[in-house]
């Protein structure tokens, strides 16, 4: 029936059922904005951008992962660098980070692989220490969570895919990008939508990856 109903009231450009999505997404999640986008792919790299990643940084993340979280790193411009994982848990080890961090290291982005995840508590101590971002790809760990806490809510700015063959999938290409920052928020709204701010208010230099209503219903 909410299917029927968006269908019948039209145009299929952002409206209600995004933002309902978002709303509930971010409640599930306990933070406070989540943003819609067109797939998984554009939400790691809008991510990264609203983390401020620029040309030249290094970002350091893990090699077993999807190629999504790489290009999304060389989309932005930066330079991925490689930690090996744990042969146990098959996730980013931790304890292999802090020696591939250098003078143009700026973010950590670990991806969290088969409903798990690695030393978060760890992580989050040495992105304090040295000064990190992390961006966590959630793309198969929506609902994993960490001593009541979800994934997705460890990073200042993480991702999530919709994709019809992950954890939780969508009709079609779907993703999110989440955080507890409002000025991160507003920036994603805006990238998604062509850089606007409000109709014909254009302050970033955007594209189209809007989240579609069919998916977010």
């Amino acid at each position: 029936k909410a299917v029927e109903s968006m269908l019948d009231r039209g145009p299929f450009i952002l409206g209600p059922e995004v933002e309902a999505f978002e709303k509930a997404w971010a409640g599930y999640l306990g933070v406070k904005h989540a943003v819609g986008v067109s797939n998984g792919a554009d939400a790691l790299y809008l991510a990264l951008i609203a983390s401020g990643i620029k040309p030249g940084d290094e970002v350091i993340t893990q090699g077993n992962a999807y190629n999504a979280s790489v290009t999304a790193i060389l989309r932005a411009g930066a330079v991925p660098r490689f930690a090996d994982i744990d042969s146990n848990t098959l996730q980013i080890d931790v304890a292999k980070i802090e020696s591939l961090i250098t003078g143009k290291t700026r973010a950590i982005l670990p991806v969290h692989l088969y409903g798990q995840f690695g030393d978060m508590e760890k992580l989050a101590r040495i992105s304090k220490k040295r000064n990190l971002k992390i961006i966590e790809d959630c793309a198969q760990a929506h609902g994993a969570e960490l001593a009541g806490k979800k994934l997705g809510s460890f990073g200042r700015v993480n991702a999530f895919s919709f994709y019809p063959t992950k954890n939780l999938g969508a009709f079609g290409d779907a993703g999110a990008v989440v955080t507890d920052d409002e000025k991160a928020a507003e920036q994603l709204r805006a990238l998604r939508n062509l850089g606007q701010v409000a109709k014909n208010e254009h302050r970033y230099l955007g594209t189209n990856m809007r989240l579609d209503p069919i998916q977010a219903t």
